[in-house]
């Protein structure tokens, strides 16, 4: 019969053996149900690995910021403008109630842009303020003009050169010293030809070129039938219509510097066509067409003194579409139809054209859409005195709020304004949002169909 000191020492080996065949029933579970993957633990049959990141879908992308670039036409101040512009009691030219009633439709955009179809030369030396055939103009223009809330003037066109070397530079000085950007005229070769600017977080890239007239010297640039200068001529955005290559050359070289300094939407301004055409030329189509070829977003023109339509290219290279406004009229001018061969009011037609541009959280930007503001000079007399105003148009006019009551018949003659502007433009205007519209949105949702319900719809 054991003894009781062997008793214990059996129950204890009994109890050893039994932790010991428990612990590697135990292990051999655990291998057989789990696996170890880079020190850890995983189920054996599971389909997901340890080393996969967890799968989340990319944030969708949201506007953050809805951009509006405005443009006019020919800011052109003719003798009868600037005389009803000054003070015999003060001496000063205030040309501020020209804009007295659209300077609220400036100021809601983001940007504005004018063509200043003038030189700022002042009156030292000997110079007096001129009209037609050469313009020099009061530098109050600019004054006012900033005030209405223009943020920056194109210095290139055929009047560019009407105050001689002179005036070119002195215009680039008076316009920045009043806190305009600029573009078209440089102070020196080595300037550049564009800016990029960034509104709003989209980089907008930006140049301007004037159409050369034909000069009385061959190889020499001429504007306005004036010979230029050669240490002036390389300062002048300019082109001509006898040699378009290299300005299309020049011009991909302008373009590629633009994208390389981050620009998101190119936008060119040409001085172009033939003056009192309400459509466009075949140097305009042709020229446009180049353009889009080249991956120009927008065209946007001037010089015809009259509007003239808007339309929508396509590329012949690639899938890109280009807006093109072939002219935008004039902003201000003396050009009354009592004055004019064309007797149809169509010079005293112009238009605000603005492009929305959208940026998204994922750094896209997306063309949103154009709109159309058609413009009317209102002429009337107050004290004896020409009033112009420049009077923003739509569908349905007050004609108190907007001055037109002032005159007999103002209100009938912004009507008739606004059915040509509208006629000229609308189409093109649709045309081009239709087409905006149907442009993919980073927010929007897609749909990846499978074969059998991408096909259901052809067999119906």
């Amino acid at each position: 019969m054991p003894s009781k000191k062997q008793t214990n020492k059996l129950s204890i080996s009994t109890i050893v053996l039994v932790i010991i065949t428990t612990l590697a029933l135990v292990s051999i579970f655990v291998t057989c149900v789990f696996t170890v993957s880079n020190g850890n633990i995983v189920p054996v049959n599971s389909s997901v690995s340890i080393t996969d990141p967890p799968v989340t879908e990319p944030p969708v992308p949201v506007k953050e910021k809805t951009v509006t670039i405005g443009s006019t036409g020919d800011v052109l101040i003719h003798k009868p403008i600037y005389e009803a512009a000054y003070s015999s009691l003060s001496g000063e030219y205030d040309f501020n109630n020209i804009f007295t009633y659209c300077s609220s439709e400036i100021k809601g955009c983001d940007y504005f842009v004018a063509n200043l179809e003038t030189t700022l030369a002042g009156t030292e030396n000997g110079r007096k303020y001129t009209s037609y055939p050469c313009f020099n103009t009061p530098d109050s223009i600019a004054d006012a003009l900033k005030g209405a809330g223009v943020d920056c003037l194109l210095t290139a066109n055929n009047h560019c050169y009407d105050s001689s070397a002179f005036g070119v530079t002195r215009t680039q000085q008076v316009v920045k010293e009043k806190g305009f950007d600029y573009v078209g005229t440089r102070t020196s070769e080595n300037g550049a030809k564009y800016f990029v600017k960034k509104i709003g977080g989209i980089n907008f890239g930006i140049t301007c070129y004037t159409y050369e007239t034909d000069p009385p010297a061959a190889g020499r640039k001429a504007m306005n039938g004036i010979v230029v200068d050669t240490e002036t001529a390389p300062l002048i955005n300019s082109f001509d219509y006898n040699n378009l290559d290299a300005f299309y050359s020049e011009l991909k070289t302008q373009l590629s510097a633009m994208k390389k300094k981050g620009a998101d939407v190119l936008v060119v301004y040409l001085h172009w066509g033939y003056e009192y055409n309400l459509s466009e030329s075949s140097y305009q189509k042709n020229i446009a067409q180049k353009l889009c070829d080249m991956g120009v977003d927008v065209i946007i023109g001037g010089h015809p003194h009259v509007v003239q339509p808007v339309d929508l290219i396509s590329s012949t290279t690639s899938s890109h579409k280009t807006v093109c406004v072939y002219s935008m009229g004039n902003m201000i001018s003396n050009q009354r139809r009592q004055h004019m061969g064309i007797k149809d009011g169509h010079t005293e037609d112009g238009m605000f054209f603005k492009m929305s541009f959208s940026r998204y959280s994922d750094g896209s930007v997306v063309f949103e859409n154009i709109e159309v503001v058609p413009t009317w000079v209102h002429l009337y007399t107050s004290g004896g005195k020409n009033v112009y105003n420049v009077v923003p148009l739509s569908e349905n006019l007050n004609a108190a709020a907007l001055g037109l009551d002032k005159s007999s018949n103002g209100l009938s003659l912004a009507e008739g304004s606004y059915e040509r502007t509208m006629k000229l433009v609308s189409e093109g205007v649709k045309e081009c949002n239709d087409y905006l519209a149907s442009l993919p949105r980073p927010d929007e949702e897609t749909t990846t169909l499978t074969v059998e319900e991408s096909t259901a719809g052809e067999a119906a």
